[in-house]
């Protein structure tokens, strides 16, 4: 469910366990039917499960079809029965559902039939597959044009910083009472931390969804040391690939470009990340200690 970010999340914690256990995975797409906003997207990557074809859960064999349903009707059942005051209902065997937002270590104890409900934005959920993860989240297709101009630019670039700048739908309500949006003060700040450290030659590559709100938060930066990555907002596992190709990251609150920060392989590599992932009202009810990998910088 959700974005690509957060479909990577929750693939990766899954396949970890089933590698812990030595059993297939299988994945239930079920969030996406009639979903106009979001679609499954892991087929879109190396990841092999989704390539099979077999995840679909109509033709699922194993019991997985209409899984996330019923876990998702638990779940608002669940809200309403704690407002009630009431106990929540009793989890069925071989269930589990994210408890909370930090990394759950009873997770490492969980059996090899296993449904997985949740995010799972951790690396401590996938640490034992580290290793083979960007294989399975390099794109499946050749790149687009624009992807390929825009990855020959960062190439031919001697420091390359890509800067994730998130509008969209984190200026809807609903959206935006848990994620709130970045202001020109954080970038400002992070700039100004990756200059201290880096010196004045880098050049940035931004990635937005929204490109002229992104110049206007970025209008104290000199224009020819800015360049607005223009993807296709269809193919965006592309901006993702182009945002790990840079040497370094500034990223926003997204899972989207923790994953471009994440997937970046170069040595010594510097990831700026929020220190505030969600609004004041939302980090009350989330840790999120567990969410940076060691070294990120939290501004």
């Amino acid at each position: 469910m959700g974005g690509l970010g957060n479909q990577m999340f929750q693939y990766a914690a899954a396949k970890a366990l089933a590698e812990r256990h030595g059993v297939g995975l299988a994945l239930d797409d079920g969030s996406f039917r009639g979903d106009t906003n979001r679609a499954f997207l892991l087929d879109k990557l190396n990841v092999p499960e989704a390539a099979s074809g077999s995840f679909r859960p109509n033709t699922s064999r194993n019991g997985v079809a209409g899984h996330f349903f019923w876990a998702l009707w638990r779940q608002r059942a669940d809200r309403m029965l704690s407002i009630a005051g009431l106990p929540p209902l009793p989890v069925p065997a071989n269930t589990y559902r994210e408890p909370h937002f930090q990394f759950d270590r009873r997770f490492l104890t969980l059996g090899s039939e296993t449904s997985l409900f949740g995010y799972f934005q951790s690396e401590l959920y996938f640490s034992a597959i580290a290793a083979a993860l960007p294989r399975f989240f390099e794109p499946r297709d050749r790149p687009g044009e624009a992807a390929s101009i825009a990855a020959d630019r960062i190439a031919a670039s001697a420091l390359p910083i890509s800067i994730h700048i998130r509008r969209g739908d984190y200026t809807q309500a609903a959206t935006a009472a848990v994620h709130s949006l970045l202001d020109k003060d954080y970038y400002r700040k992070a700039l100004e931390w990756m200059q201290a450290r880096l010196g004045n030659q880098f050049e940035l590559f931004v990635f937005s969804d929204d490109v002229e709100q992104a110049a206007k938060v970025l209008d104290f930066v000199p224009p020819a040391r800015v360049n607005y990555v223009q993807g296709d907002p269809r193919r965006p596992w592309e901006d993702m690939a182009l945002m790990a190709r840079c040497h370094h990251q500034i990223i926003a609150n997204s899972s989207f470009s923790w994953w471009g920060a994440w997937l970046n392989r170069s040595p010594g590599k510097i990831v700026i990340a929020p220190r505030f992932w969600f609004t004041p009202g939302a980090m009350r009810a989330r840790n999120t200690c567990d969410l940076y990998p060691p070294g990120w910088v939290l501004v």
